[in-house]
């Protein structure tokens, strides 16, 4: 890794923390703070992944919920692991598509994340007795709303790619 790829990383991983961080400082509403931070969070991770390569997104991929865990925004140490994987999928994809129709890229990365989240979390509270309430709102945010803020992640990292300094290799 060059300096421009680390220093690249760093500051997208520093933006993805911040954005995650938001819930901290302004009280917003559950579900405006679920589709904002979501998308911000996915568009640093693709943006990072199409102009630095994949394994720039993947750290980011990966910090994201070691930090949301910390901050106490996933209430379970094993939701981590399961969080990264499902972001893991939203990369790697990312990156094997970044040259077909941003409509495809954002279709086939944000319906693999949610499948990849509800079905593991899904089988997690299968196999461990979690209270009701909280699957159902767990097994809820891993559901549809994963297609909302993957969509805009994808569209978002696209435009700002292909119409900023972003998307120059400088």
């Amino acid at each position: 890794m060059n300096t421009r790829i680390i220093t690249g990383t760093g500051l997208l991983l520093a933006l993805a923390l911040l954005s995650q961080s938001l819930r901290l400082i302004i009280p917003l509403p559950n579900m405006v703070s679920m589709f904002l931070i979501g998308s911000l969070v996915g568009l640093c991770m693709l943006v990072a992944t199409m102009r630095y390569g994949v394994v720039s997104g993947l750290i980011i991929a990966w910090a994201t919920p070691v930090i949301a865990f910390m901050q106490a925004m996933l209430p379970f140490a094993p939701f981590v692991p399961l969080v990264a994987v499902g972001n893991t999928v939203f990369v790697v994809l990312g990156y094997l598509l970044r040259n077909q129709s941003v409509w495809l890229q954002a279709a086939v990365c944000s319906v693999a994340k949610c499948a990849v989240l509800y079905c593991s979390f899904a089988l997690l509270f299968v196999s461990f007795a979690v209270p009701y309430p909280v699957a159902k709102a767990v097994l809820f945010m891993m559901s549809w709303p994963q297609i909302v803020t993957g969509t805009l992640a994808v569209v978002g990292a696209r435009y700002l790619l292909n119409h900023s300094s972003l998307g120059a290799n400088k």
